[in-house]
């Protein structure tokens, strides 16, 4: 059935105005209103193309005034999509094959009008398809661009309080290697360690959801170096000790010494967490989980076993499946997980694989392909030196900075406000000699201030150098001038990058 909004334009090149209101009356069985425009020269039709999207150019054989080779060359020249039929009282094969090949829809004889409804129709269909392509196409495209605004903001909301936590973290752990001989000082050395592996971790997941270079899964760009599997699964244990403390759940080790593998270690600290984070939650208090590693020829294989209610047979085949969720009562989840954690193992090249246990309990193995040695981490980075003006209206960021600053030795004065800061400048209540200023306020840019501070003609505030923070540095290289800034740091903010940024410019 034809669609009633859909309307049928047909340019056709013919001398003979009979002619074209007969094939008009054909066209009309199709169903669709018909708007019509007939041509006879080059020049009439070279105007006429411009003026409407057409759907269809008919060339009658008999036109006289330029030939349908030299009509089809400017049909194509004009819109390489749109279509080109010939209409001929008779016409060698070869002549066909030629303009077939030069690319008309099609070649059909005037005494044969039915051929030419059949032809027409096709166009139409065809046409529709591509309409419906292009807008799904578009939509599909200002969902991904939606998708990317919707994550970029979540990123750079959770930037923020993440660089907060992470200084945090740093500071307690500078404060707990000053004092090497209180019991305290240890523990806190120790939970300082632990929150700040928890806050890379982050980091590299907020890296993973922005990364414009992965697959549509989002989950295959791994970054692969040698790292110490069994010192991955004990961390994995470490992060999630209040748990298993909480249902006092007994949880069993065996993790050989000094077996290093070539793997992506944040994202197999990913799968394995999962795992775990199921297991403990499947475990009965006062249960039992049993961890282990061990090494083949080829692969190194990490198990996690549980005594939990474990997996109905018929859903063994099924837990790896995107958004699939088992039946446990009182237990729930958005059916992500072990998805996520087969996509990471496929990456990988290695396999994942559940069973139920004879003993009751489910038995999680993956195996990964073996390899060699791992990086030694770098050293912390210390520096002492004077006067920053920091701008940033995420106050819990702000406070952290300046006060890890100002125990590093520098003198700190912040602003939340960046008219406020402004103005202090103007009135030299301030003479930094580095300014720290966040690429996103409310109501300012960093850009926009630094633009404002370059305006106030005291030297020592113009030429005040300046660096940047913000948690999308591509969006600063894009809409900023390099000459306003000396360096972008990106959130979350490191605190030894940050000093070791400030060491450049701050004597």
């Amino acid at each position: 059935m034809a669609q009633p909004d859909r309307v049928l334009r047909i340019l056709s090149i013919n001398e003979s105005e009979i002619d074209n209101q007969e094939i008009v009356r054909d066209l009309e069985f199709l169903g669709y209103p018909i708007l019509y425009a007939g041509v006879s020269t080059p020049e009439e039709f070279k105007v006429r193309l411009n003026l409407a999207h057409w759907t269809v150019v008919l060339f009658m054989s008999n036109t006289h005034s330029f030939s349908a080779r030299d009509a089809l060359a400017i049909t194509k020249k004009h819109d390489p999509e749109l279509p080109f039929i010939l209409i001929s009282n008779g016409i060698g094969e070869e002549e066909v094959a030629n303009m077939m090949k030069a690319g008309a829809e099609d070649v059909v004889l005037l005494t044969r009008s039915h051929r030419l409804l059949q032809v027409v129709r096709r166009v139409l269909r065809e046409s529709e398809i591509k309409e419906k392509e292009a807008k799904a196409s578009s939509i599909a495209h200002k969902a991904y661009a939606a998708r990317e605004q919707m994550l970029a903001i979540v990123s750079h909301d959770i930037k923020n309080p993440l660089s907060a936590i992470q200084l945090e973290a740093q500071m307690l752990l500078k404060i707990a290697q000053r004092d090497t001989n209180s019991l305290l000082s240890e523990e806190v050395k120790i939970q300082a360690n632990r929150i700040l592996k928890t806050t890379d971790r982050l980091k590299a997941l907020i890296a993973d959801l922005l990364d414009k270079n992965k697959t549509a899964d989002g989950l295959i760009s791994l970054t692969k170096t040698s790292c110490n599997v069994s010192k991955i699964f004990q961390e994995v244990l470490d992060s999630n000790r209040p748990l298993v403390k909480e249902k006092d759940i007994l949880v069993k080790v065996a993790f050989p010494q000094d077996l290093n593998g070539l793997l992506d270690k944040n994202k197999i600290f990913q799968v394995l967490t999962n795992l775990l984070s199921n297991a403990i939650k499947f475990t009965p208090t006062e249960g039992c989980i049993q961890l282990s590693i061990e090494e083949s020829e080829l692969e190194i294989i990490f198990h996690v076993m549980d005594n939990g209610p474990g997996l109905k047979e018929a859903d063994l085949n099924r837990v790896f499946e995107k958004y699939w969720t088992g039946e446990v009562s009182g237990c729930s989840g958005t059916g992500l997980g072990l998805f996520i954690c087969k996509t990471i193992v496929d990456a990988h090249g290695g396999h994942i694989q559940v069973e139920n246990l004879s003993s009751g309990g489910s038995h999680f193995w993956i195996g990964i392909p073996k390899t060699s040695p791992s990086p030694v981490p770098g050293k912390w980075l210390k520096d002492h030196k004077r006067k920053i003006l920091i701008i940033d209206d995420d106050h819990d960021l702000r406070e952290v900075i300046s006060w890890a600053l100002g125990r590093e030795g520098y003198s700190v004065h912040s602003y939340s406000n960046p008219i406020e800061a402004l103005d202090s400048l103007r009135r030299a209540r301030h003479s930094p000699q580095l300014i720290v200023v966040d690429f996103h306020m409310d109501g300012m840019k960093g850009s926009d201030f630094l633009k404002l501070k370059n305006e106030i003609e005291a030297p020592e505030v113009k030429e005040c150098p300046a660096l940047m923070i913000s948690a999308s540095p591509d969006e600063v290289y894009a809409e900023t001038s390099p000459d306003l800034y000396k360096e972008i740091l990106a959130k979350p903010i490191d605190l030894e990058a940050l000093v070791r940024n400030i060491k450049k410019y701050v004597n």
